[in-house]
């Protein structure tokens, strides 16, 4: 695999050495690696977390981002048995 980084792309060296750097790669491939395996890992713990009881409108402001967006609901719901 190909990526450009050079141009217009030339900020990309800095982002994956600065993402391998976070998790703890020395390369910029295993910091691919790592960001991508992370990335799939966090999308599964945010739908968890956005369906937990204690979410609030704050936490889901916290947890978005410009690419992540959260969204809750809360539903409550009464039945009555005679």
């Amino acid at each position: 695999m190909r990526i450009k980084s050079d141009g217009k792309y030339e900020y990309r060296k800095d982002l994956y050495d600065q993402a391998g750097e976070l998790l703890g790669e020395s390369t910029r491939s295993k910091g691919l690696d790592a960001s991508a395996e992370f990335t799939r890992r966090m999308m599964k713990n945010l739908e968890r977390a956005a369906d937990h009881p204690d979410m609030t409108a704050e936490l889901v402001e916290v947890l978005s981002t410009p690419r992540v967006t959260l969204e809750y609901r809360v539903e409550s719901r009464v039945q009555v048995n005679e």
